[in-house]
């Protein structure tokens, strides 16, 4: 079990492509609370899975941006699954 990290900022569920150059923010923000998208990974994954089944081949994690990052604030791709 990873432990949360306690930085501020933007936390998102990531999924990164298979060769590592490029990643996706999934799910999130979630805003200065890394233990909820830790808690949201597999989830994310999931659902991922169930729209595209070569998502359970990606690489899912999560990845902080400061706050005055522009992206910071953008939703992750799956947000309007999640309610």
């Amino acid at each position: 079990m990873q432990t949360p990290d306690t930085q501020p900022g933007a936390y998102f569920v990531t999924a990164r492509s298979d060769d590592g150059a490029t990643f996706w923010p999934m799910l999130g923000p979630f805003v200065n609370d890394h233990a909820a998208a830790l808690a949201m990974v597999d989830k994310a994954r999931d659902k991922a899975t169930e729209i595209d089944p070569r998502a359970w081949w990606m690489a899912w994690g999560t990845t902080r941006l400061d706050a005055d990052h522009p992206a910071a604030a953008k939703p992750g791709r799956l947000n309007p699954l999640f309610p």
